[in-house]
């Protein structure tokens, strides 16, 4: 008989084996956990139907570790267990949604009646989720087939996201393989979209959507001009699902003004889209003004092929006439303390850009390390993990800093990631770039019909580093392996996350507008 999973988290855990005893004879699968971090792997990684939450813990407390649980199973109920009346900390607790609590010490059948309770309601919801889904499917899929604008493809990217972080416990994970379908089927219809979309709408005036190089000019700009200090958070690598994880902690100091998406230009790839984002200027543009900071797209180039964002930020600044501008990249936890240490001399500037490396680096880390494999091994704890991190980064007090000194806070990225499963066979030199959802070079060699594109660099915006050059482009979860050690490459990258290509996860990104409350 299987009444159920439950997860137990206390530190004082060994207490409580009679409590679980009388559990598992009933039925129930109890699993344990003494720390609010362990807590939150393994919820990342598995199902559950209750959770059961010590209010009083070292480190992390029950309150602390709460809003991570909810923002990783939102469905799923939680029982505090705490040794307080406290009218105030129960309000706090129920506010922040927990589904009942207990006062220590508890008695095993107060916990079974609980959960008995709590478990017929729980079903109810997994009910609801499936219903609600399986009543959305012909509508999603309609909106799939139908869709040919940006508005409409946002629509449907937003709506999957959606879905996505709905259909994450007990029975409702059922579905899932149909919501995978369904997200393939998107974006498979979206990269034949963007295809035709895309060359002709980037250098247009009057396009449905804002592209990499526009948002500086139309978004920031007219807040400096207008007086308003600002600051510019960009992660690099930050994907629609990751910020659906993060604003939560912002909402206590800031008040979200608007929430918008834009594009992306190809590659999906920092060198071209975050180049482009801080200068204002398309890659090709770049190269040809700037041609001793543009490093070509080769293996063997020499220097940093994003160490000249500072230099481009500030022709930028000098061109549109902004004074007062500081521009950091942070990397690791020493130097995000280091940059919230210097917040002192900075804060007087106009304009503030900061960018974030985390996420990017704990993407390449799912390749080479096995630990970030087992925790991000897939899309919902690749959100656990950049919930967690930012959770406590020494950035997120800092973010209610620049609350507190008045500054308008722009929350971006310069491009998604999606998670690769088709290897894609292509030729060329050996010294072209080592990046796996595009190739840009001569000679290249490769199925027309497994790319998403292929196309001259100029028409995309894109320098060539020699005449004839081709521009191609993975789409959905395609990935390119050259023939030479095919078999060994593709299974070593299926499963990572890259970025370069075309899909809705890598193209359409954040960009949102926050106040200080």
């Amino acid at each position: 008989m299987d009444n159920g999973r439950i997860l137990w988290v206390d530190d004082e855990v060994e207490t409580l084996k009679p409590h679980i005893i009388l559990l598992e004879s009933k039925g129930f699968e109890v699993l344990t956990a003494t720390n609010g971090a362990d807590a939150l792997v393994i919820i990342a990684e598995n199902s559950f139907d209750v959770i059961l939450l010590d209010e009083h813990m070292p480190g992390q407390s029950g309150l602390d570790v709460l809003p991570e649980i909810k923002a990783l199973k939102v469905n799923v109920p939680v029982v505090m267990v705490t040794k307080s009346e406290e009218e105030g900390l129960m309000d706090k607790a129920i506010g922040d949604n927990i589904a009942d609590y207990l006062i220590k010490p508890v008695q095993p059948k107060q916990v079974l009646s609980t959960l008995k309770r709590l478990l017929e309601r729980k079903n109810l919801i997994s009910e609801r989720s499936i219903q609600s889904y399986q009543m959305a499917i012909r509508d999603i899929s309609t909106s799939i087939n139908e869709a040919s604008s940006w508005a409409q493809w946002t629509s449907v990217y937003k709506e999957l996201v959606v879905w996505d972080k709905k259909l994450n416990d007990s029975e409702a994970e059922s579905m899932r393989p149909m919501l995978d379908h369904q997200k393939e089927e998107a974006n498979r219809l979206f990269s034949r979209w963007w295809r035709e979309f895309y060359p002709l709408s980037l250098k247009s005036n009057d396009s449905q959507c804002d592209f990499s190089h526009q948002i500086l000019e139309r978004k920031v700009l007219p807040h400096l001009r207008s007086g308003k200090k600002s600051v510019l958070l960009i992660f690099d690598n930050l994907r629609l699902d990751q910020w659906d994880e993060l604003q939560p902690f912002f909402n206590n100091s800031f008040r979200i003004e608007s929430n918008e998406l834009y594009a992306s230009i190809l590659p999906t790839a920092t060198q071209y889209a975050r180049n482009s984002l801080i200068s204002g200027l398309l890659p090709e543009e770049l190269s040809q003004k700037y041609p001793d900071k543009w490093v070509p797209d080769l293996i063997n180039s020499e220097g940093g092929r994003n160490s000249n964002e500072l230099f481009f930020l500030s022709e930028w600044a000098k061109n549109h006439g902004i004074q007062d501008f500081s521009y950091a990249k942070v990397t690791n936890h020493v130097s995000e303390q280091k940059w919230v240490r210097q917040w002192q001399s900075r804060k007087n500037d106009n304009l503030i850009v900061l960018v974030i490396n985390f996420i990017d680096m704990i993407s390449h880390a799912k390749t080479d390390q096995s630990i970030v494999r087992d925790i991000a091994s897939s899309d919902r704890g690749f959100r656990a993990l950049t919930n967690s991190w930012w959770k406590n980064s020494p950035l997120r007090p800092w973010t209610e800093m620049i609350a507190d000194n008045g500054f308008e806070l722009f929350v971006t990225t310069d491009h998604g990631t999606i998670s690769v499963k088709k290897p894609v066979s292509i030729k060329g030199p050996r010294n072209i770039t080592a990046n796996m959802r595009y190739k840009i070079g001569h000679g290249l060699e490769f199925n027309s019909k497994e790319v998403g594109l292929s196309i001259s660099p100029a028409e995309v915006g894109l320098p060539s580093v020699m005449l004839g050059d081709t521009a191609v482009f993975a789409s959905e979860s395609g990935y390119f392996v050259y023939p030479n050690k095919f078999n060994e490459y593709a299974s070593k990258f299926e499963g990572s996350y890259q970025h370069g290509g075309i899909s809705m996860e890598e193209i359409i990104i954040p960009f949102a507008q926050l106040t200080p409350r």
